[in-house]
């Protein structure tokens, strides 16, 4: 038993430390998404949190924000390609994996994210994000299967289902990497999902035909931050929305352009009642 005691303390240790803690922003931080590096002055980067694209981005910039106090988000598409990330050759060599074209943004495709050959390429992705030392990850567009075109045109459509597995799966590999991981969008499945990430990542909640930013209700109950976007070009024909929507609920909200430059409004239910006009911002108290 002497030194049955020992070893056990050692393997504990041992596991301790191969057992990263990744980093969980907490509610009310403040953050900002920059996609678009035109014009950014890091001096002038009030916000606690970068979201930022992780191939656009050195790490010497990573480190940059990092040496300034801010945590860094790095983003990428996990359900469809850019025809501008420099790995997009490996994925055209796995066969069935690049469909159909994604409308809404030229140069843009879906992927079937149920092939294996997927998971090395994410991988990768995630793995340059440690190299990069990126706190977390943005992972978009795991609402595939809720997209008419790949419904219409594809012989085996994805599922909920699909996407659920492929959630759990990427969130597990983050977490294997010391990488925190973000929730994008899929509202649909936050009931399922939501307890394998670390915070989530909302575009348009507050401006969508159907208002759905109360559906975070539980996630923020949870203990875990929600970072929204609200577009500036919608809010014009909805800014009484905006209050409403969030209710109280503590999103940290930005508002932008479309193009994700530096420029943004933070905005939250300190913030209300509230009047949009113009491109100006009125708060009443």
């Amino acid at each position: 038993m002497i030194f049955i005691l020992p070893i056990y303390f050692l393997v504990l240790l041992l596991f301790t430390n191969c057992s990263k803690a990744v980093w969980q922003p907490k509610i009310d931080t403040t953050w900002n998404i920059i996609l678009k590096k035109d014009g950014f002055d890091i001096k002038k980067e009030k916000n606690e949190v970068i979201d930022i694209d992780l191939h656009s981005n050195s790490a010497e910039d990573i480190q940059n924000f990092h040496n300034a106090g801010k945590k860094v988000i790095c983003y990428f598409s996990g359900g469809t390609l850019e025809d501008f990330r420099p790995d997009k050759d490996e994925y055209y060599k796995v066969d069935g994996l690049v469909k159909n074209d994604y409308k809404q943004w030229k140069g843009e495709n879906w992927l079937d994210f149920r092939k294996e050959g997927i998971k090395p390429l994410i991988t990768n992705r995630m793995k340059l994000a440690v190299e990069k030392k990126c706190d977390a990850i943005d992972v978009d567009n795991l609402d595939g299967y809720q997209d008419k075109s790949v419904q219409k045109k594809w012989s085996e459509p994805l599922t909920k289902e699909d996407t659920i597995t492929f959630a759990k799966w990427l969130s597990a590999t983050a977490h294997s990497l010391g990488l925190a991981i973000g929730l994008k969008n899929s509202l649909f499945m936050i009931d399922e999902v939501g307890q394998y990430f670390d915070f989530a990542i909302n575009e348009s909640c507050a401006t969508n035909d159907y208002p759905e930013c109360h559906l975070y209700k539980s996630f923020l109950d949870s203990g875990k931050a929600v970072f929204g976007i609200t577009y500036e070009i919608y809010l014009k024909d909805h800014y009484n929305r905006l209050c409403d929507a969030l209710d109280g609920l503590k999103i940290s909200m930005i508002i932008k352009k479309e193009e994700l430059i530096q420029s943004g409004k933070n905005f939250n239910t300190h913030n209300c009642p509230f009047i949009y006009t113009l491109g100006k911002y009125y708060y009443y108290y």
